[in-house]
């Protein structure tokens, strides 16, 4: 614990983040990846439902190129090297 509170004061973490965002992002700082942006973690719900790209885009209203470019900025920051590999790792 004191070494993610470490890299929060190093920058990685907001000093002044809640501890919702603290419990949210921790995998993300320990592992050494970037947490999800909000956008990004809507596409990852649709993802783990199951649900393409152009469902994707359709129900979160965006564009089919922007849930593209979100999905693979999910699978980079998880370290997946595929849809089904990053549904079935577990959550995100």
């Amino acid at each position: 614990m004191l070494e993610v509170l470490d890299r929060s004061v190093a920058g990685r973490l907001a000093p002044t983040a809640s501890w919702r965002e603290l419990v949210r992002d921790l995998p993300a700082i320990a592992g050494g990846t970037e947490p999800l942006t909000p956008a990004e973690h809507a596409v990852a719900h649709c993802l783990r439902q199951g649900l393409s790209n152009r469902e994707i885009a359709a129900r979160l209203g965006k564009s089919i190129y922007t849930v593209k470019n979100q999905v693979h900025a999910i699978l980079n920051k998880s370290g997946a090297r595929s849809r089904m590999r990053y549904v079935t790792a577990g959550p995100a």
